[in-house]
């Protein structure tokens, strides 16, 4: 039997909440399409959500959402054959102004989808969305493995998951430089282990990002986050890159639990969980189409993620807002047409997210096509650190020059100045 909406949205994620609860606050009849048996059990998140995004539109939000901990501590470790180098910043915990959290997605997603339906919002579990309904170039609705739902608009917020776009004609098939593959583990430690470890207060986080040579010949990273009574340990890179070295995520996850940089924070755990996760890396040049004829994209599905600073999830949030205010003006209008929708094309546009995706665009490639950077100055970091920290008899005017020594023997000066160059340009 068809059911008719006013608006359906794929995807119980961030992105897709947000412009369900959005919708439904402003009058809109929306029902939430997901195909898990509840609302963040196929999802996987690094750990951390920043609160910006979401407290704009639940002020003070962390009061009675499942967070796991305010991130307090943020770090790189630069990964070397038997050194490294950690550089970071902590600050004093703030509880009226916490800059983000780190969430487990099972306990975040529940609560999340909750307001959504307190809202007004539907929920419709274990239910996949195998295409969209369209007709004359506009979507209608959505076809699922239980019957059709019928609808003015729909919001595609599928994940990293491009099924949907690409049969709608939306999107290419992504290349394998566009997307990375994601493995964590939940490792269960004692809380007060874990802030021993890391040297945090009760309910203080860390977020610790780890490049290297653990990593020569790929574009990806690590990371370590700390929950309340676990640790999310993990690493992630791009399809092409991990083909072109021939490596397997499960056996480089292995090594990475293995170095000593982060074995000391895992020491004694208990391994609760493992997965493996698709996350877009196509950036601005990646996008789809956001908008057409009754349907808008949100969240991962539009590539929305950015790998340099770890933002994801208070990207899908803010477009899961902006589709949605789209769709209350959109119904308001009686006009779903691609010109009316275009709104969210607009808005997102303006954004802070967009515009620093937009500025970063080639960047991975680059960096792809000059692979072997990443090591280079990864080793060269650690060996002036090493050479300025031992004491020889060297004067430092002569460590200073072995130093520059060292940095020129990893990376010729031309690639150098070009590499400076190309960061300046799109970072800064």
């Amino acid at each position: 039997m068809t059911e008719k909406f006013d608006a359906v949205v794929v995807g119980a994620g961030p992105a897709g909440t947000t412009s369900a609860m959005v919708m439904a606050k402003g009058g809109v009849n929306v029902a939430i399409v997901e195909r898990g048996e509840f609302p963040g059990s196929k999802n996987v998140i690094g750990g951390v959500l920043y609160a910006h995004t979401l407290n704009q539109m639940m002020p003070g939000f962390w009061k009675e959402a499942p967070l796991e901990r305010n991130v307090v501590w943020h770090s790189y470790c630069i990964m070397g054959r038997g050194e490294h180098t950690m550089v970071g910043y902590k600050h004093e915990g703030s509880a009226d102004s916490p800059n983000g959290f780190t969430v487990l997605r099972s306990k975040f997603d529940r609560w999340y989808a909750r307001k959504a339906e307190e809202a007004g919002a539907t929920l419709i579990l274990k239910t996949n969305v195998t295409e969209l309904l369209s007709s004359g170039g506009k979507v209608y609705g959505v076809k699922t493995d239980r019957g059709d739902l019928e609808s003015d608009v729909v919001v595609v917020s599928e994940g990293a998951n491009t099924m949907l776009c690409e049969k709608a004609g939306l999107m290419g098939k992504p290349r394998p430089d566009q997307m990375a593959v994601a493995v964590r583990e939940i490792v269960a430690l004692p809380s007060d282990k874990i802030q021993e470890r890391f040297g945090l207060k009760e309910n203080e986080g860390a977020a610790i990002h780890y490049l290297g040579s653990l990593f020569r010949g790929l574009v990806g990273f690590g990371f370590l986050y700390t929950n309340r009574d676990s640790i999310s340990v993990g690493l992630g890179a791009t399809v092409s890159s991990m083909m072109k070295a021939h490596v397997r995520p499960y056996d480089l996850m292995e090594r990475f639990k293995e170095d000593p940089s982060v074995e000391h924070f895992i020491r004694g755990g208990l391994v609760k969980e493992y997965q493996a996760h698709m996350i877009p890396e196509g950036g601005y040049g990646g996008m789809p189409r956001l908008y057409a004829d009754g349907v808008l994209v949100a969240g991962d599905s539009a590539m929305l993620s950015n790998p340099i600073t770890g933002e994801g999830a208070d990207l899908a949030i803010l477009s899961g807002r902006l589709a949605g205010e789209a769709v209350v003006r959109a119904r308001r209008l009686g006009d779903y047409s691609t010109r009316t929708l275009s709104a969210y094309g607009r808005a997102l546009g303006d954004s802070f997210a967009l515009r620093d995706m937009k500025k970063q665009a080639g960047l991975l490639k680059y960096v792809e096509e000059n692979v072997e950077m990443v090591d280079a100055y990864s080793e060269a970091v650690n060996a002036a650190l090493k050479e300025w920290f031992s004491v020889d008899g060297a004067t430092r005017e002569e460590k200073a020059r072995r130093i520059r020594g060292t940095v020129i023997s990893k990376r010729p000066l031309g690639k150098v100045l070009m590499d400076l160059w190309v960061i300046w340009r799109k970072l800064l």
